[in-house]
């Protein structure tokens, strides 16, 4: 049950990141800039969602 609610947030993520990266690719705009923007958002989301695994796991 955890395994495919982490596989489900996984395909989730990825479903956005290639939906925006479409956007972004059309519109050309400052690629650079949303990649720092994306590794914040996914330093973020490992810095909340890490903790509680390691929880899950003892």
């Amino acid at each position: 049950m955890n395994d495919k609610k982490l596989v489900g947030i996984l395909i989730f993520l990825l479903i956005i990141f290639l939906i925006l990266n479409i956007i972004f690719l059309a519109l050309k705009i400052v690629n650079e800039f949303f990649f720092w923007i994306v590794l914040i958002i996914i330093g973020l989301f490992a810095y909340k969602v890490l903790p509680k695994m390691k929880l899950k796991k003892r």
